[in-house]
């Protein structure tokens, strides 16, 4: 389920970066499915960087999470229907 939260501190990561929790907008795709239930999810997986993608399905569209360039992209894609695949 996507909940709201408190945003927690961000961390510095050395050699590997920083990451910065920020409050959210309200304009992400994933501020629509404030408690909706994930339905089922979905990762790509990349062998020599590890898990690149992230896909959550929700009742009426999916939101896709993945990393580009250093920077986490977060998009909407239309997916009307039920998922392809459940959740355990």
């Amino acid at each position: 389920m996507v909940d709201q939260d408190k945003p927690h501190e961000g961390c510095d990561m050395g050699d590997w970066g920083r990451i910065d929790v920020q409050r959210d907008s309200h304009e992400t795709p994933f501020a629509r499915h404030l408690g909706d239930t994930v339905l089922a999810t979905r990762e790509e997986w990349e062998p020599r960087t590890g898990r690149t993608a992230l896909e959550l399905d929700f009742a009426s569209e999916a939101v896709r999470s993945e990393s580009w360039a250093g920077d986490l992209r977060i998009t909407a894609l239309d997916r009307p229907g039920s998922p392809s695949t459940s959740v355990s």
